[in-house]
């Protein structure tokens, strides 16, 4: 069964400049938005401190995912997706694949070498998933701490 992300054209353009402004580590958002059968629909996101300042890996402070899963459930939607940039191509990493396995939910990942998207969700392995951009979107949250006890 084919999985596909539904997203807005200024939502990805929006991640792709958190991406590129947070160079050169990686930057990480939630996505919020609903699900249906097959199709999982972006309506929001929360930008992520990436309290790794890392080029290689991510981890967010569990109070900014807390904050991030208390908006989506006042605005109705639920956590569809996690999103994070590679300084390489847009391919999950080992240490993604493992984290994946943990959160079943679609992976977008940016490239800032590239600039190009994909996504991924992990079912008995990885499965590429069709990402379709549509206009319209809402706004974005940022959050951010400075401990880390959370890492994807």
């Amino acid at each position: 069964m084919l999985k596909i992300l539904s997203i807005g054209r200024d939502t990805l353009s929006r991640l792709a400049k958190f991406a590129d402004d947070a160079l050169p580590m990686e930057s990480c958002a939630l996505l919020l938005g609903k699900e249906e059968f097959t199709t999982d629909t972006v309506h929001d996101f929360v930008l992520l401190k990436n309290n790794d300042q890392s080029k290689y890996s991510f981890s967010v402070h569990s109070r900014d995912l807390f904050h991030a899963y208390q908006k989506a459930s006042r605005s109705g939607l639920s956590v569809i997706g996690i999103f994070h940039s590679h300084p390489s191509l847009p391919w999950p990493s080992e240490k993604d694949k493992k984290f994946m396995e943990l959160n079943p939910i679609v992976w977008l990942i940016y490239s800032t070498l590239n600039h190009k998207y994909s996504a991924f969700l992990y079912s008995d392995g990885i499965i590429p998933v069709q990402i379709n951009s549509i206009q319209g979107m809402r706004r974005s949250t940022s959050l951010g701490n400075k401990t880390t006890s959370l890492t994807f």
